[in-house]
């Protein structure tokens, strides 16, 4: 009888570690200046971003999924939209007319103002009743960058994904700067 419980707790213990033992991995694009962790392979794609003033730009979505038999069973998603053909409508209005995106989803539980690596960065939590999308917005030299989980609300909220998110140079080296608006970065 002792051995068929041995049996029985290394077979849930099995289970659950295939279940909860996902491994994430992080994922560098040079093109478009960033790495994330992402919970498989992402798919790109093209599409295009609608400023407030009506400009359409070019965009970059990469899309990975996690299985639903996972902890963190979602999909994330990292949208680059390319500002070089609008500068003046980059900056703080391109975060905040992603915000809005994003906001307009559910009810806010999370909307700050964040400095990622000292980079000016907002950072959302939009819920339903089932759904949660869990956010971080960067603007960089002429690139908004849009990081998004969209889970299951009993998922765990996914912010190893949304902390994940670097900023690189044309060298693939992270960027983290002194302080906020600085151009000396950090060796």
């Amino acid at each position: 009888m002792r051995r068929f419980g041995l049996i029985l707790s290394v077979v849930a213990l099995s289970a659950a570690s295939a279940a909860y033992g996902q491994v994430w991995s992080e994922y560098e694009n040079r093109q478009e200046f960033f790495a994330v962790n992402f919970p498989s392979d992402p798919v790109r794609t093209t599409s295009t971003f609608k400023t407030s003033k009506g400009t359409t730009l070019p965009a970059t979505v990469f899309t990975a999924t996690a299985p639903a038999s996972s902890i963190t069973a979602g999909k994330y998603i990292v949208t680059v939209v390319n500002y070089s053909t609008a500068p003046a409508e980059g900056g703080q209005t391109a975060l905040d007319d992603a915000a809005k995106m994003i906001l307009a989803r559910g009810e806010s539980k999370y909307d700050g103002v964040e400095h990622t690596e000292q980079i000016r960065s907002r950072r959302l939590t939009v819920e339903t009743e089932t759904k949660r999308w869990l956010a971080e917005i960067m603007y960089h030299e002429g690139r908004l960058y849009i990081i998004e989980a969209d889970t299951a609300i009993d998922v765990v909220p996914p912010a190893q994904f949304q902390a994940s998110i670097e900023i690189l140079d044309d060298k693939g080296n992270r960027i983290r700067y002194r302080s906020v608006g600085s151009t000396e970065r950090v060796r």
